[in-house]
């Protein structure tokens, strides 16, 4: 299924209006509409107490973007709801959207994740700005983004992840030549997800984690897993105040703990490679984003550590999951596979000398993941804190590359979403891959 949420277009202030007569020259002044209080928005008519219990029934809440789409749906463009004792507004109008970020600061402000918090915190470990809120935040960000988001920094490592992608397409050409049939159905998202997280790896700390082939390395499944328990428990945990899972939820907090835990011991122990590679000036070239950070020295080590772990949470499953779901898309739709199919062919040998070229060369790929994004966004809501009181609808808010494949699919319907964190499909599409001349 497409989330899609529709709404007609709401009229914001009052309209004119002629109402007797009025002496020639003059205007009628319509007197504005009285703001309404907080307390006067539409407010979910689910009961708060008995939602937490089925979250923690149901050890999640897959439906949350279906709830939220049924609400604006029943209750218009804005309305209010309690999850956790924490009072929230959701807007879905391009225009109040304009408006909240007209009133953002420099130092904009969410709600971060209390699981993860509350790890950091028990092991006295530093936030990344993921985690982060104010200055601290925006000191760290500004020193993150010449080496992780310019476009300098991803010519660097752009090299890094194109080389994990064409072994995973070579693993998966040579699985497709070994069937009589030259031809392979299978649930390929486990297949990325190992290619998502060993990129990541490789272009974070320089170091593959061999992941590929029929023997895959038990540390790189290792930390595999831990991403996975680490995932899972923060959706069965962030839904309910931890005064209130602390007793309910023993167990889950133990694995979210563990899984930390494990996904620090890695990013420990990839950090202190890098370290050795650097005191004995061994590497001459660039060598991924931590090596180039710890040589700027303008974040502390605790601050790079944290800010690592961060970037390897944040960049498996938000990549993983719209890649596959794009193969999906491209299955269901073949001649847009067969016109992607052929700007790769007639780009390939500019990519493969430099390819930091893609962005130039594939407009129509560029245009299918986009549109991936739009069809299955990664996550389900965009969330801030108000630095100020405003009004809002009236009321008053106070501050608080497939080139070598032809992948075919049997399923012809929507895929059903769910949220698991990051958003993702119920059911895996099974994709049959053909080797194509």
């Amino acid at each position: 299924m497409a989330f899609r949420a529709k709404a007609g277009v709401w009229l914001v202030g009052p309209c004119l209006s002629l109402r007797g007569p009025r002496t020639l020259g003059t205007r009628a002044i319509v007197a504005p509409k009285a703001v309404l209080p907080f307390e006067a928005i539409p407010q979910c008519r689910t009961n708060t107490w008995m939602k937490m219990l089925q979250i923690w029934k149901d050890q999640g809440y897959e439906n949350l973007h279906l709830d939220m789409h049924q609400n604006f749906q029943e209750l218009g463009p804005i309305f209010r709801y309690d999850i956790g004792g924490t009072q929230r507004v959701s807007v879905m109008l391009p225009e109040d959207v304009e408006r909240l970020q007209q009133v953002e600061t420099l130092h904009p402000r969410r709600m971060c994740l209390d699981p993860w918090l509350a790890h950091r915190h028990h092991r006295g470990h530093k936030c990344g700005v993921f985690l982060l809120n104010g200055p601290e935040w925006r000191f760290n960000r500004l020193r993150l983004n010449p080496g992780v988001l310019s476009p300098r920094a991803v010519e660097k490592y752009l090299p890094m992840v194109d080389i994990v992608a064409r072994d995973f397409t070579q693993i998966l050409k040579k699985k497709v030549l070994r069937n009589a049939r030259e031809a392979l159905t299978l649930d390929v998202q486990s297949s990325i997800v190992h290619y998502t997280t060993e990129a990541s790896n490789l272009a974070l700390f320089g170091e593959r984690l061999g992941l590929f082939g029929q023997n895959p390395s038990p540390a790189g499944l290792k930390l595999l897993h831990a991403l996975e328990a680490m995932f899972k428990s923060t959706v069965q945990l962030m839904f309910t105040p931890r005064s209130l899972s602390r007793w309910t939820s023993t167990r889950t907090w133990e694995e979210h703990f563990e899984a930390w835990d494990c996904i620090f011991q890695h990013a420990n122990n990839s950090i202190q490679k890098v370290y050795q590679e650097l005191a004995l000036d061994r590497p001459i070239y660039y060598s991924g984003i931590v090596a180039e950070l710890l040589l700027q020295a303008e974040l502390s080590p605790d601050a790079i550590k944290a800010n690592a772990i961060e970037l390897i949470a944040g960049s498996v499953d938000t990549t993983a999951f719209p890649v596959l779901m794009t193969l999906f898309e491209l299955a269901r739709n073949p001649q847009v596979q067969q016109a992607l199919r052929q700007e790769s062919l007639k780009a390939a040998p500019s990519i493969t000398d430099n390819p930091q070229r893609a962005m130039v060369e594939l407009p129509l790929l560029r245009a299918a993941l986009k549109e991936t994004l739009r069809l299955y966004p990664v996550g389900a809501t965009l969330e801030r804190i108000l630095p100020s009181d405003m009004v809002l609808q009236n009321y008053h808010i106070p501050a608080g590359v497939l080139k070598n494949f032809l992948v075919e699919t049997l399923n012809q319907e929507d895929v059903r979403m769910t949220f698991c964190f990051t958003m993702k499909a119920t059911s895996f599409p099974a994709l049959s891959f053909r080797v194509v001349s």
